[in-house]
């Protein structure tokens, strides 16, 4: 159980930040040269956002290349966490037009995503007891929720640090290197299955081949 921290900061009245980013649960403002804000959309889940902040605390003090998070935060009715700004774009837009870079890139992220998995995961929920919930709601035939119910029930589990949700579009490429983001599905777990996630986004999600594919052809630069 993550406990809510007592850190929390108020925006002015009437300051309407700069949106920089959007994904399917937040928003992303900036809110001056070296802090950004990420909101939830409503409805969201209050635990997701302690878990973000407790989460990408902890990766920090670990040394592993993430935003530090300042604390909660709250505009217009809605809940988000103040981060220190990383200057750069996401390393889908850096190298759209670089595929050997994006290869070299993705290495570096494995390599972030092996040192993230040598942390402990002190206070942060259950991967395995998650997985559990996510497959009891999905819409899927009865016969096929028991069969991954059971196989769950005979995969280790374990109390490493894990992610959660390591792909390229929650990678910021800066001028230091390569940073990761949005740390709330991150649990204590056993690092294949967060390897696996990984892969399964590469191959079949939204950052995988079809992405490229809609990419405009790059142009070749004179001389």
């Amino acid at each position: 159980m993550v406990c809510a921290p007592s850190l929390s900061f108020t925006c002015p009245p009437g300051f309407v930040p700069d949106r920089i980013g959007a994904g399917r649960s937040s928003e992303v403002f900036a809110e001056g040269p070296d802090r950004v804000v990420k909101l939830y959309r409503q409805p969201f889940e209050p635990q997701a956002v302690v878990n973000e902040l407790a989460a990408s605390r902890l990766a920090h003090g670990f040394g592993l290349p993430v935003p530090w998070a300042f604390g909660l935060v709250g505009r217009a009715g809605r809940t988000g966490i103040l981060f220190a700004r990383l200057d750069g774009p996401p390393m889908m837009v850096r190298y759209a037009c670089n595929p050997f870079g994006l290869l070299l890139a993705l290495r570096r992220v494995a390599r972030i995503q092996h040192a993230i998995h040598a942390c402990p995961a002190p206070g942060l929920p259950s991967q395995q007891a998650r997985l559990r919930h996510q497959i009891a709601g999905a819409r899927v035939p009865e016969p096929l929720r028991a069969a991954a119910l059971a196989a769950l029930d005979r995969l280790p589990a374990g109390d490493c640090l894990c992610h959660g949700d390591v792909h390229p579009g929650n990678v910021i490429a800066t001028s230091a290197g390569l940073h990761l983001i949005d740390w709330q599905k991150a649990a204590a777990g056993n690092p294949a299955a967060d390897v696996a996630r990984s892969e399964l986004m590469l191959r079949y999600g939204r950052f995988g081949p079809a992405w490229f594919s809609r990419l405009p052809p790059c142009g070749r630069r004179a001389g």
